[in-house]
């Protein structure tokens, strides 16, 4: 099969997601999951993201047909999905094919989970009850804005700054420490994003 264009996407509504992915546990994340926080869109979006539990990912075929998914290898490539693997980490984007296999519509990121607590991917120091991840927003969860912008801050693009500036002025005092001191455990003292209080 000739894949798309890792650029061409077409990418699904937060609805049609809901229909796809029927009673699978997922939390909205991304520019999208920073908007759904604001209230309002300042942004155009290439893609949409979600994140679901690691242990969850065997379910994804119960959803989706297994010649649609395909798995980042972290070098670079799209593997097709094998439905008999249990991929661990570091591998963590699994990526959707639309029906017409012409464009990509959804990348879904394998989050770890242990003992009820997420773990940051990039320093495991960094964790949080998993329930505290996320708020729910007309039956949706969504990924909380100090977590998504930690997610953002390793590589830190033009549309990533201008989210950073967009969401960290609104964000409640105890999120604005959260997210400090996250970076200083991952980054130490010289993370750009430090330097606003």
């Amino acid at each position: 099969m000739n894949l798309p264009e890792y650029t061409q996407w077409q990418p699904l509504s937060v609805y049609s997601i809901q229909s796809l992915l029927g009673k699978l546990d997922w939390i909205l994340a991304g520019g999208i999951a920073l908007e759904q926080f604001l209230g309002y869109t300042y942004r155009p979006h290439g893609d949409i993201d979600i994140l679901i539990k690691r242990e969850d990912q065997s379910l994804l075929k119960n959803y989706i047909s297994s010649d649609q998914i395909f798995v980042a290898d972290g070098r670079g490539h799209l593997l097709p999905y094998q439905a008999d693997t249990y991929y661990t980490h570091p591998i963590q984007d699994i990526w959707i094919l639309d029906e017409t296999h012409t464009s990509w519509c959804l990348q879904i990121m394998l989050i770890d989970v242990k003992n009820s607590c997420w773990i940051y991917k990039r320093n495991t120091q960094v964790q949080l009850p998993y329930t505290d991840i996320f708020f729910e927003k007309d039956r949706l969860k969504v990924l909380k804005p100090e977590i998504q912008l930690l997610y953002k801050s390793k590589t830190i693009r033009n549309k990533d700054q201008l989210d950073f500036e967009k969401v960290f002025p609104q964000l409640a005092p105890t999120a604005k420490q959260y997210l400090q001191n996250s970076l200083t455990i991952c980054y130490g003292d010289n993370h750009p994003w430090l330097q606003t209080k």
